[in-house]
This record gives structure tokens, sequence and C-alpha cells, in this order.
């Protein structure tokens, strides 16, 4: 792979923009791009389908269902196919099996009921088109609202199982629904402190093998093997010994190779303008094969391009987003005051994970500054964010992902300080008695930045954002001494496109027109997302992908399963 600068990049994205439009790609296909689309860019990400020789495939194994993909979406998919008694095999890339999240998104789950947790599905489906901007198959969509509930159930049985417990978290509705933008309570989240287990992915893997499923690591995807529309198999990789195989799902073959943001080539080719916005990718090894495979063959990808941006980097004073790089920190999605450079507030802080980058993609070295006080605590608590970004237990006792269930407020306090302590320490925070202290430690405008500190406080003491609107419960004054401040960026967690489907996960070409023998979910798949990830239903792209891995398994063991397409007037089967 080439390295290509982002000067570079800059350009090819020009270019790539006079050949989208050259190409006439708005016309009959506006939602679909395919391969010969991808290979008039510049940068030749796609490349050919290589060849290869009858002679040199060492091996073909038959199975009732092959997976490709021992990750989140894959692993669900996998379990949910043997323990129907399925032959199954899953290959994975990596030695081990790979991520799965630990945030699940439903409506209706039995955990939801037995809170008391009731969502409107129309208020959730009409957030996600508003984010999105309809651009995807509203089909989809419905098929989670109804479907994902009882997958959600499917998992905390296997879950508890296990040792293991699955929480709803609940309890902040309806208090801030009508305080601004909408929260929904559709998350759940593992937790492992009472199982031999200490997390999602070797509980799963454990499950797997205990049904009679079948992993190959160190085993590369390559490439399928199809007739015409109909796909007959996958060929792999074995990555110790080189050899080629030949995998035969004799009922179907599942693409769960997730998205394709480790790979610089596809970013930088599709994604330029989101690419300046991050300074890293995180949690996983996602290079697009599955996707450029796909497209080989003649299916389609999605004509947006978006990323899941997380504001959680934290930078050195002196970095920017082009030169820093940095650690998570989960205190970066807290809605404080932000400025920019010049140490001047420039957007409404409180909203989706993406906001924040994109608003600050227009400001000096494309990063913001979170600026809080010593009352941070009582901040983060009143602040009442929602999924992985909150620091406590939910109003119903449910700790947040990554937490235990055991702790006390203290120790929830406890787990920020020593966060925020650390990287006072490694001096990405900064830490200062007098705002005019922390201005300069920061590199700001110290008239300014004071400035814009007295007038946030003003507009907190009147209770109302008079500049930019933020909810009144977050305008919280900075006024108790030691004052933080640090240089905030963004990291990408996946890609939300990738090969359009149908109502049954099959890829589709431009036209619409379905592979059958495949099944494409979880970031490999597209048809869902576009533009920005609407982060406030947590755990939404980890419950469709979970969603749609246990509906795929059923249509592969022949069991019957609503049929979407014409949103037929029968009950759901799940």
């Amino acid at each position: 792979m080439k390295n290509i600068s982002r000067r570079d990049f800059l350009k090819g994205a020009a270019a790539g923009a006079a050949g989208i439009a050259a190409t006439g790609l708005f016309g009959a296909s506006a939602f679909a791009m395919d391969a010969e689309d991808f290979r008039k860019d510049p940068i030749d990400w796609l490349g050919v389908e290589p060849e290869i020789a009858e002679a040199d495939i060492a091996e073909t194994l038959t199975y009732e269902a092959v997976v490709i993909g021992g990750g989140t979406g894959g692993l669900e998919c996998g379990c949910s196919l043997a323990e129907k008694g399925l032959k199954t095999l899953i290959i994975e890339q990596n030695a081990d099996v790979s991520t799965v999240r630990n945030d699940f998104g439903s409506i209706g789950s039995s955990y939801q009921k037995a809170e008391g947790t009731v969502i409107n599905n129309k208020d959730v489906m009409n957030y996600h088109i508003m984010q999105n901007a309809g651009r995807f198959d509203q089909r989809l969509q419905k098929i989670w609202a109804e479907e994902s509930g009882a997958a959600v159930d499917w998992v905390g049985g296997v879950y508890e199982a296990y040792g293991a417990i699955l929480l709803h978290e609940a309890g902040y509705e309806p208090e801030f629904t009508g305080a601004g933008i909408p929260k929904f309570p559709t998350g759940h989240s593992g937790h492992f402190t009472r199982s031999q287990y200490p997390d999602g992915k070797s509980l799963l893997k454990q499950y797997f093998l205990d049904k009679g499923g079948e992993f190959r690591f160190n085993t590369q995807f390559v490439k399928f093997e199809h007739d015409g529309y109909k796909v007959t198999a996958a060929i792999a990789k074995d990555k110790d010994s080189g050899k080629y195989l030949r995998l035969i799902g004799e009922k179907g073959i599942v693409l769960a190779a997730g998205g394709y943001q480790n790979n610089e080539d596809m970013m930088n080719a599709l994604q330029p303008d989101t690419r300046c916005l991050y300074g890293m990718q995180i949690g996983s090894t996602a290079y697009g094969d599955g996707i450029k495979a796909c497209l080989w063959m003649g299916a389609s990808m999605d004509d947006v391009h978006s990323t899941m941006l997380f504001d959680r980097m934290a930078l050195m004073p002196t970095e920017t987003q082009a030169t820093g790089r940095g650690p998570m920190v989960r205190i970066g999605s807290q809605p404080w005051l932000k400025v920019n450079l010049k140490g001047e507030r420039f957007f409404n802080e409180s909203g989706l994970y993406d906001y924040a980058p994109h608003a600050a993609a227009a400001q000096p070295g494309r990063i913001l500054i979170s600026v809080f006080d010593a009352n941070y605590w009582d901040n983060i608590k009143q602040f009442e964010t929602m999924g992985c970004s909150r620091c406590y237990p939910f109003p119903n006792g449910a700790p947040n992902d990554g937490q235990y269930e055991h702790q006390t407020d203290d120790e929830f306090k406890k787990d920020v300080s020593d966060v925020i302590d650390a990287q006072v320490e490694a001096g990405r925070i900064v830490k200062a008695d007098t705002l005019e202290e922390l201005a300069e430690k920061m590199n700001l405008p110290v008239e300014t930045f004071v400035a814009t500190v007295k007038r946030y406080n003003e507009l907190a003491a009147k209770g109302e954002d008079e500049d930019f609107y933020k909810e009144a419960y977050r305008m919280i004054p900075l006024e108790t001494a030691p004052f933080y401040a640090f240089r905030n960026s963004s990291f990408a967690l996946s890609t939300l496109d990738g090969v359009r489907v149908d109502t049954h996960s099959h890829p589709i070409d431009a036209e619409g027109k379905a592979f059958s023998g495949l099944y494409v979910i979880g970031d490999s798949s597209g048809s869902y997302f576009a533009y920005s990830y609407p982060n406030l239903c947590t755990g939404y792209a980890h419950g469709r992908t979970l969603t749609f891995a246990r509906r795929v398994a059923r249509e592969i063991n022949g069991e019957e399963v609503k049929d979407y397409t014409i949103m037929a007037t029968q009950d759901a089967v799940i």
C-alpha cells in the first residue's frame, strides 16, 4: 500500500469529485456505486479481482454454513447457526476471535419491559431518518425495530448461561427528552465480573465451540467464486502455509468481515473529508477485503461514505489534529465549554459524538479545547450523558459498559479522577489555579479566553444559552479552581457504509438485483447509515448487526421469516 500525504489525498478528493460529476452518478443509480465507478478514482484502492488457478487450491472444505469474520457479527451469526445444529465454519484473519462490541441496542427486549421502558418506534425511526437524511433502506430499519428485542434476549440468555449478566441502561427517560436533542433508552451492556469469561468475545467463542462450531484462524479471505448471480464458494488463504482453500457453504455463506477503516487507500479515496477529522482508528483490523470482493463480482456499494467518529482523543497542548496522536479519554464527550485555538466558543457542545469534530473542522488546527473546573464530577453527573460516554450508573442502577456493577459512587468518581490525574501527569490535560494561567499553558490568547469564560458563566447563571442554545441543565459555570483543559480531537471507530443489501441481507447490484448464496451483515453491509451515526440510540450499530446475524441464521436454516420486501401483513417470526 502506498503512503499518501494529506496534500495528496485532498488533491485526490477534488479529482474524485470531478470524476463523479463526469460519470453521471447522480442519475438512475444515485444511491449506488459499482466497481467501474470506483476504478475511475485517482487512488486505485479497488484493484482487480485476483485470479487463483485451480492447481493452487490445496483443499476444498464443505460445510452447511461458512462465516467470514470472527468478530461481532460473525461470532453472533456463527453461534446462531451452530446452535441450530448446522455444521458451521468461521474463518478469521487474526490468530484469535476479533472485537465484539458490548453495547446492544434494541426496542422491546424483555430487559426493557422489566424496567417499564417503552420506546415509540416512530420516534426512533424518524430520528434516524433525520440524522441520515433518509438516505438508507427504511425497510431494514423496520426489521431492527421489530426483531431487535428478541435478538437481545437471545444474547442475554447466552451470557447468563455462562455466568455473565446483561443489564438494560434505563431511567433517564422521559425527564430529559424535551430538554433538547432526544435520547432513546435502547442500550444494554454485558458485565462479566461473575463469569469466568472476561468479555463477550471469549464467551461467545466458547459458546460456538460448545455448539459444535469450528474455527480456522490466521485464514485470510480472498474472493468469492460465483456463477453469475449465484455465489458458490469463498476462496481463502492459510496465512501460515500460504495455501489457498475453497470454502463451500451448502446452505449459505455469510460475510461479516467489517468495514474498511484500516485501509488508508480506501479512506483517503472515499472519505477525504472524514480523514481530516481524526487522528487514528481504534478497535479493529478491518481492511475492506469483503467489500472489495463483493464489488469485484458486480455488487454495489453505498455512494455516501461515512465513519463513526468519537470525540475522545486527548492531544498535547502543542499538537493539532494533523500532528497529534493521543489516548482515548471518555470525558472528551462531556458537554463542557469547548473553545477553538483563538479562545472562542463557536458551537453548541451538546449533541452527537461526531458533532464536535465536524464543528471543529472549520476551526484552526481542526481541533477544539475542552475546559472544566474542580467540580467536574458533579458536572458529569448533571450532564446526564448516555451510552459509552456515561461515567457513572444509569438511574436504574445499571453501570456503563466497562464499569462494575458493585462500585460505589466514590469508586466511579475515582475512576474518572484517575484518568484525569494520569493525563495531567502525561501533560495532555493542563491544570491551573487561574483562568489566565490555564490560557497561557494551553497557548491560548489570555484576554479572549477569559472573556469567553466570563460570557459562558453569565449565560449559565441566566439558565439560558442565548448564543448556541445548549440545554439549560448542561450550562454549568466554570468558577472553582483548579481549572483544567485539553486539546480534544477524535478517533474513528468504524465505517458506516458498505455493500448494498436487500431485506434478506443478500448483496445487490446497482439496479437492485440480488446475489444468492451470500449474506452480508455488520459493517460490511450498507443500506443502513449515511452521513452521521445516530448514537443517541445507544448500541444501535451493534443492535443492527446482532438482529441481522440472527435473522440470516434463520434464513440459512430454512426457517420462515417475515418478508419486509413489500411489508407483508404477517407477524414477524423471530
